[in-house]
Order: C-alpha cells, then structure tokens, then sequence
C-alpha cells in the first residue's frame, strides 16, 4: 500500500500532534525525524515527508520518498545515537505556510577525512500540520 494510505492510517505518533507554526514545533519534528530515521521508524517518516518529497543527498544523488523509507527500514529496531550537546538545534525560518530548518550535521569520516555537512528540510503547512517536502545536503571537508 502506498504512502499516503500509510500516512492517513497510522500517524497517531504524539510528535505529530499539536502542531503551531512556531520555530519550536519545528525543532520538535526536526529531533523526531532524526531518531525514527535512526530506529527505521518508517511509519512516522511516511506521515511526517510529503508523498513527492525530494531529497538532493551529500553525494549529488535524487532521493525520493520510497528510497528514503528503504534507507530507514535499513535501521529497523536500531537504537537513536545520543544527542551531541556540541550541535546546536536547527535554525528555523518560517515564511506564511512555509518553513525551512537548516543546520550543521556531526563530523564523520569518509576515506579516513573528516567531512561535515550543512542540511536544510523544508516544511509546508497544510491541514493543521507540518510536512517535509524537499530536503538538501551539502558536503564539504572538515579542517
């Protein structure tokens, strides 16, 4: 079954509920999606990401939502790593029915270099709630 069936079926996760369009309901979703990402959580990605959302990842490569699902269900009954208290909570802008929240992701090492990347998801309001619709990263090397 698809998605959005998926979406309207099961998105009864207490995060999604209560929504304001203030930077910290933002913030809020921002952590939720981190961990059920990291616990392939792949019943509240599918309420929380739009059904056409679009992610440019740190590779260059087009990611849609079913290959963002795959990549989750990947960590199914994973454990979310400890927040790193040295990254700051996402930086929000809302604009009317729009909200980006950008930031900086952990260091990590590809080919023995350090790498971090910058990330930017986009929200759009609709319903009463928040959805991610297109989500970007951008590599660059560590000094």
């Amino acid at each position: 079954f698809g998605a959005s069936t998926l979406a309207s079926a099961e998105c009864t996760n207490p995060v999604l509920k209560d929504q304001r369009k203030d930077p910290e309901t933002i913030q809020r979703l921002e952590k939720a999606w981190s961990t059920a990402f990291s616990q392939g959580d792949t019943a509240f990605e599918a309420c929380l990401l739009t059904p056409d959302f679009l992610e440019i990842r740190s590779n260059g490569k087009l990611n849609h939502l079913s290959d963002e699902l795959a990549l989750a269900a990947k960590h199914k009954g994973g454990v979310a790593p400890p927040a790193d208290p040295s990254i700051p909570p996402s930086t929000v802008h809302i604009h009317g029915d729009v909200a980006v929240a950008y930031g900086l992701s952990p260091e990590r090492m590809i080919d023995g270099k350090p790498y971090k990347s910058y990330f930017a998801d986009y929200y759009v309001w609709k319903d009463g709630q928040w959805r991610v619709y297109f989500a970007q990263q951008t590599l660059f090397a560590s000094i």
